[in-house]
C-alpha cells in the first residue's frame, strides 16, 4: 500500500506497511459543495454508509456560500429537483435568503439520512493499493484520522483530492495556460429586498495559495469601492466564484471537436446545456475550433447540448475514485458549458448511483452495468433523451434587447440555401453550415463573392475562409483595411464586428500579405484615434466602463492572427517579433485600452496580450 500526499507542491507516493483505519465507510465525499452535498445525500438514500469532509463550516459551496442561488441554463430533471423544491418551500415559509435556506435544508437531510460530516477538515493523504483507492488521511480539529472507503468522491471542484491521488489532469487554455475569470458575489439591500451582485474579476490560478489570497483581497477591496446606486452593501460571500480549475484525464474525454462533428458518447447519463461562455472578452486566444464558432461564425452565445458519459468522472487508470464536479473529463472549450449548477447536481446523482452499483456488483467503477445505471437515471428524470436538442437560440433577450423565443437550430445542407441567410445581418448559421458542407459549397460561394449586395459578398468570404478557400482573401483584406465596424446580430450578446472577424480568418488562412497592416494596427499609437474605436457600437450587449472593447477586439485578433501566420511562415517571424517588441514592451498599449487595475478582469485580459506575444517569441526562438 502507498500513501499519496502533496509535499511542497509536489505529489509524492510513499510505501506504508500497515495502516489502521479508525473507521470504514462505503462512500467518502471530499468537498460538500453543490455536487458533493447532494452526492453524499443520494448515496445515503441508496443505502450506503457515507462520510463527508468539508474544509468550510457549512455545506453547499457555490450554491450557498458562493452566493449563486439561481440556475443558468441546464435542462431540468433528476433527484435534485425534489431537493431544490424543499429548499424553495423552506425559503418561502421562513423568508430566509435562499443560500441560507439551502445550507439548513440540505444539512438536515444529510444528518437525517445518517451522513457523518467533518467540517473544517481536509484530506491530506490518499491510500492506494496498486491502482485502487482504499482510504484517506484526514486532518481535523482533533488531529489526524485514517478512514477506509470503497468509493472516494472528489467533489472539490478543482480535483484537489484526485490530483493528490496521482491522477493526470489538464489546466487552462493552450495559448497561455489561463483559466476563466473568477467572480465574486456580494449581498446587497436595496430598501425593499436582499439581492446579490455577481462581478467578474481577473484570472487566478487557485492552485497557488498566495495568488488565491491576493485575489480574495483585491476583489473585495475593489467591490467595496464600486458605486452601487440605491443599494446598501451587506456582506461579501466567503467563497469566490472560480469557474475553472483542473480537468482530469478520464476514461472517456469529451471535446469541442467531437461536439461540432456530432460525435456523441454511447453511454450518456444526462445532457448538459448552455453556451460556450468563456466570460473573458479575449476569445481570440482560445482554441481554433472554438474560435471558428465564436469569432469566425459569430455563434458564441448560441446554446449547445453536450451528452455526458458516466466515464467522464472516472480518472483514467484509477479505480475506487470518482470526480463528480466541474473537473470532469472534458476539454477546456467544453468545460465552460458543462459547469452549470444543474449539471453539477445531476453529476451528484450519477456518482451516487455509480457507487451503489459498483459496491453491489463488487466491480470496478468503469465496469458497472451501464444499462441499469441508464434506467435508474431515466426513471428519476436525470437522463431524458428528449433533452438531446443540439444547438438552440435561447435567452431572455436578443441583441436588440427584445424578447427572445427559444429556437431549435437546424443548419442547412444545400448550398443553394446559403445566400438568403448570408445576405442578412445574422449570417452565422450559414457560415457554419458552409463550413460543414465543405467543398460542395465552394462554387456557389465563389459566385456570391461577385454579388452587388455588400452583406452577401462579405459574408460569403467568411464562409469560404471557413472552408479554407483562398479566393476570399481580397475581400477579407479590404474589410481589415477599412476597419469594418459593422456588428453582426446573430447572438443575444457578445456579437462580433466584421473587421476583426476578417482578421481572424486571415490568420487562420496564414495570409502573409496582411502582416504589414496588422503590424501597423498594433504598433501605431495613433491607431486608437480611428473613429471606428469611438463609436457607440459595442462588441457586447453589456457596457464595460473604462475599457475600449472595440479596439481591444481588433488588437487581440491582430495579435492572434500574427501568431498563426508566424507559425505557418517561419520567414516572417523576425518581423513579427520586432513588431511585438515595439508594441508591447511598455504599458502604453495597456493605457490605450483601459484604465482599470491590472488585477481586474479587464486588466488581466489586456496583460494577456503581451504575455502571449512574448511567450510566442520565446517559443519561436527555441
Amino acid at each position: 500500500m502507498k500513501i499519496f500526499e502533496i509535499k511542497n507542491g509536489v505529489v509524492t507516493a510513499t510505501d506504508v506497511e500497515k495502516v489502521t483505519f479508525e473507521k470504514h465507510v462505503d462512500v467518502l465525499v471530499s468537498g460538500l459543495g453543490t455536487a458533493g452535498s447532494l452526492a453524499a445525500l443520494y448515496a445515503a438514500e441508496n443505502g450506503l454508509s457515507v462520510l463527508g469532509v468539508e474544509s468550510y463550516n457549512c455545506i453547499g459551496g457555490t450554491n450557498t456560500i458562493g452566493g449563486i442561488s439561481w440556475h443558468y441554463f441546464g435542462y431540468p430533471g433528476g433527484r435534485h429537483m425534489d431537493t431544490d423544491e424543499k429548499v424553495n418551500d423552506f425559503n418561502e415559509q421562513f423568508g430566509c435568503v435562499h443560500t441560507e435556506s439551502r445550507k439548513l435544508v440540505v444539512e438536515a437531510e444529510l444528518l437525517d439520512k445518517g451522513v457523518e460530516i467533518l467540517y473544517e477538515a481536509s484530506i491530506c493523504g490518499v491510500y492506494k493499493e496498486k491502482d485502487t483507492v482504499v482510504g484517506v488521511k484526514v486532518f481535523t480539529a482533533d488531529g489526524f484520522i485514517n478512514i477506509g472507503c470503497k468509493v472516494l468522491m472528489d467533489c472539490t471542484g478543482d480535483a484537489v483530492t484526485a490530483h493528490m491521488a496521482g491522477c493526470e489532469s489538464e489546466y487552462g487554455r493552450t495559448w497561455d495556460g489561463q483559466a476563466q475569470p473568477y467572480s465574486m458575489v456580494s449581498l446587497m439591500y436595496d430598501e425593499t429586498r436582499y439581492r446579490f451582485t455577481n462581478i467578474d474579476f481577473g484570472r487566478v490560478d487557485q492552485r497557488d495559495d498566495e495568488a488565491l489570497s491576493e485575489a480574495y483581497i483585491f476583489s473585495r477591496a475593489l467591490e467595496m469601492s464600486e458605486e452601487r446606486k440605491d443599494m446598501r452593501f451587506v456582506a461579501h460571500m466567503p467563497l469566490i466564484g472560480v469557474r475553472e480549475g483542473r480537468r482530469i484525464l478520464s476514461e472517456e474525454q469529451i471535446t469541442v471537436v467531437d461536439l461540432f462533428s456530432d460525435k456523441q458518447t454511447k453511454t450518456p447519463v444526462y445532457y448538459a446545456y448552455a453556451d460556450l461562455d468563456k466570460h473573458g472578452w479575449d476569445i481570440a486566444f482560445d482554441g481554433d475550433a472554438l474560435c471558428d464558432w465564436a469569432v469566425g461564425a459569430n455563434l458564441g452565445a448560441y446554446n449547445v447540448t453536450v451528452p455526458i458519459s458516466f466515464k467522464t468522472i472516472i480518472p483514467k487508470g484509477v479505480n475506487g475514485l470518482l470526480v463528480p464536479c466541474r473537473a470532469l473529463g472534458v476539454d477546456r472549450d467544453i468545460a465552460s458549458c458543462v459547469r452549470m449548477l444543474p449539471d453539477m447536481k445531476k453529476l451528484a446523482e450519477v456518482a451516487a448511483d455509480m457507487a451503489f452499483l459498483a459496491i453491489r456488483e463488487n466491480c470496478a467503477l468503469k465496469e458497472i452495468p451501464y444499462e441499469e445505471l441508464r434506467d435508474r437515471l431515466i426513471k428519476s428524470g436525470c437522463l431524458n433523451h428528449a433533452d438531446n436538442r443540439g444547438v438552440r437560440v435561447d435567452g431572455a433577450k436578443d441583441a436588440n434587447g427584445d424578447k427572445l423565443p427559444v429556437i431549435d437550430v437546424t443548419f442547412v445542407t444545400e448550398p443553394e440555401k446559403l445566400e438568403a441567410t448570408l445576405a442578412t445581418d445574422k449570417p452565422g448559421e450559414a457560415i457554419w453550415a458552409a463550413k460543414q458542407m465543405g467543398e460542395k459549397a465552394v462554387p456557389i460561394l465563389k459566385k456570391l463573392l461577385e454579388s452587388e449586395d455588400e452583406n452577401t459578398r462579405k459574408h460569403a468570404s467568411f464562409a469560404l475562409a471557413s472552408i479554407g478557400d483562398a479566393s476570399c482573401l481580397p475581400i477579407l483584406r479590404d474589410m481589415v483595411s477599412m476597419r469594418d465596424d459593422t456588428m453582426l446580430k446573430d447572438c443575444r450578446k457578445n456579437n462580433n464586428q466584421r473587421g476583426y472577424m476578417a482578421i481572424y480568418w486571415l490568420g487562420r488562412l496564414g495570409d502573409a500579405e496582411i502582416v504589414d497592416t496588422l503590424i501597423q494596427m498594433i504598433c501605431d499609437e495613433n491607431e486608437i484615434k480611428n473613429p471606428v474605436y469611438h463609436s457607440d457600437k459595442l462588441t457586447t450587449r453589456y457596457a464595460i466602463s473604462a475599457f475600449n472593447g472595440v479596439y481591444f477586439q481588433f488588437i487581440t485578433n491582430a495579435v492572434a492572427a500574427l501568431l498563426r501566420i508566424g507559425n505557418a511562415n517561419e520567414n516572417l517571424r523576425s518581423k513579427i517579433e520586432e513588431a511585438f517588441k515595439t508594441a508591447f514592451s511598455d504599458d502604453s498599449y495597456y493605457k490605450r485600452i483601459t484604465t482599470r487595475p491590472k488585477k481586474s478582469s479587464e486588466g488581466n485580459m489586456v496583460q494577456c496580450i503581451r504575455n502571449i506575444a512574448f511567450s510566442a517569441i520565446e517559443n519561436w526562438n527555441k
